[in-house]
Parts: C-alpha cells; sequence; structure tokens
C-alpha cells in the first residue's frame, strides 16, 4: 500500500512541477523587440507573442543580432507564405 501512495505523490508532484513550468514559460520568459523606425522603442513581447509575430513575418533578426519589428502600427494579418 506504501508504494502505491508513493505513487500517487509522485505524480502529483510531477503536474505541479509541470504546470510551474508553464506557468513560468508564458508568463515570465520575455523578449524584447526594437522598433522599425528608431533604436529607441522597445517592445517586450511574451513567447507566444513572439512566435504569433514571427510566423506572420512581423518580425526579423537585423545583422547585429537583434530583433526588429518589420511594420509600423497595425501589424500583417495573414502569414506571407
Amino acid at each position: 500500500m506504501a508504494t502505491r501512495k508513493a505513487k500517487v505523490v509522485l505524480f502529483c508532484l510531477l503536474i505541479l512541477l509541470g504546470l510551474a513550468l508553464l506557468f513560468y514559460g508564458v508568463f515570465f520568459h520575455l523578449t524584447y523587440v526594437w522598433a522599425q523606425q528608431d533604436d529607441t522603442t522597445v517592445f517586450a513581447k511574451s513567447e507566444p507573442a513572439l512566435i504569433k509575430e514571427v510566423s506572420i513575418g512581423g518580425v526579423t533578426r537585423d545583422s547585429s543580432g537583434s530583433l526588429k519589428q518589420t511594420y509600423t502600427g497595425k501589424p500583417p494579418q495573414a502569414c506571407p507564405t
């Protein structure tokens, strides 16, 4: 009976660890994106928002390695491919 109880506790701890890592990845993992026109404006984007921006062609990496927006104002609505 003790092994079954240990398995249940271990399973619950793994679920809690997975939820904590998911929460960290979604809410605390930010990347900074520079504006297209000037180098003074910086946007902090979460990972899911940044993935969406990249998939529609709204963010590219410049020669210095930093991320830059490819649009001003309203973002593109569809994937360029």
